[in-house]
């Protein structure tokens, strides 16, 4: 299904606000799902929407929490979701950070009682279009078995930067501390699709390639094992411990139980270039390491080097020209949000 960016958005927005998410908190929901659809992440697009309905239905989720600044100053920001969602939470947040690093070669800021805050590099990016070098970090419930073990230990806590690369709009690394995300295992399974061994074990420590498993206790692999594991702690140390957030198996991840919150923690940080020889030179010689990267001899078969989040940017912009292409596990969770939407009549 093909679907144009603006309409896409209505869509998403919608039923948030029949679930009493306030403006400008569901148009900034909408946004980010839909940028990561439309930059091809469609394991964080609108695939995710209907799980968003889900906690705020059980109360899990409260839709209309406010940002509550614990502590701030010239160079950092402490705040709490206070047990809502977590993408308008962190956009508040990542734009304070970025209109404080104006004035700072370098700004922090965490939030805790948060929930799921969507694909990691949409606030890198915020920061990059800024002209900031930008991080994002969230940790998530255990769903990645540590080195050596054979059950969950830690989350699959994604990881982002970006920065501004001139001629080249930017540079993006958006990833996740597994094999791959769980969101494409959901899409996997949504499509009746099996999955290559190696992503996941089953809830028994044993390999699978059955995509169902995911929904049955299965346990994610870390990327290149015991550097994955490592990459995740590191996460796990800014996002859940330096946030005050919960850790390991005390984050709730998707929230559905009344009378407590998710208390997913997020990690944000923004260097401005202007500190350091200005934003000009900065760009100017990013611009140069990714020509150099790009002109690399090609290996046989190869037709393009790509650069980090270059192919994300043609896909945005194949979207915004020619709509975005949704699989039909988005398009039944889509379908499905709109349903519980309209039973709120």
């Amino acid at each position: 299904m093909k679907i144009s960016v603006s309409e896409l958005t209505s869509r998403c927005r919608e039923p948030l606000l029949r679930f009493g998410v306030p403006e400008p908190a569901a148009s900034r929901i909408a946004a980010v799902l839909v940028s990561a659809d439309a930059r091809g992440i469609h394991s964080h697009g609108v695939i995710r929407l209907a799980r968003y309905l889900d906690c705020i239905a059980s109360c899990g989720i409260i839709p209309d929490a406010e940002v509550r600044i614990i502590a701030e100053g010239p160079a950092f920001i402490r705040a709490s979701a206070n047990g809502g969602l977590g993408i308008p939470a962190s956009c508040e947040v990542v734009e304070r950070m970025i209109a404080k690093a104006a004035a700072m070669p370098l700004v922090a800021a965490t939030v805790n009682h948060s929930d799921h805050y969507g694909a990691a590099g949409y606030y890198a990016m915020m920061c990059a279009d800024a002209g900031l070098i930008g991080f994002s970090m969230s940790n998530t419930c255990p769903l990645i078995a540590v080195t050596g073990a054979a059950a969950a230990g830690i989350g699959n806590n994604p990881f982002a930067y970006a920065a501004p690369a001139g001629k080249y709009r930017a540079v993006l690394f958006d990833i996740c501390m597994s094999v791959v995300a769980s969101g494409k295992i959901i899409l996997a399974a949504a499509d009746n699709r099996p999955i290559p061994e190696g992503w996941i074990l089953d809830k028994h420590g044993n390999p699978t390639t059955d995509p169902q498993a995911i929904y049955d206790g299965a346990i994610m692999l870390p990327l290149a094992g015991h550097k994955g594991y490592g990459l995740a702690v590191m996460v796990e140390m800014l996002a859940g411990v330096l946030a005050g957030a919960g850790t390991l198996s005390g984050v709730n991840s998707w929230n559905s139980v009344p009378g407590r919150d998710a208390d997913t923690g997020h990690f944000f940080m923004a260097i401005n270039p202007a500190f350091f020889g200005g934003l000009d030179a900065f760009t100017a010689r990013m611009e140069n390491v990714i020509t150099e990267l790009v002109s690399a001899p090609k290996a046989k078969g190869v037709s393009k080097i790509y650069y980090p989040g270059e192919l994300e940017f043609l896909s945005e912009a194949r979207a915004m020209s020619e709509g975005v292409e949704l699989a039909d596990g988005s398009v039944a969770e889509l379908e499905r949000a709109e349903r519980m939407a309209g039973k709120k009549n």
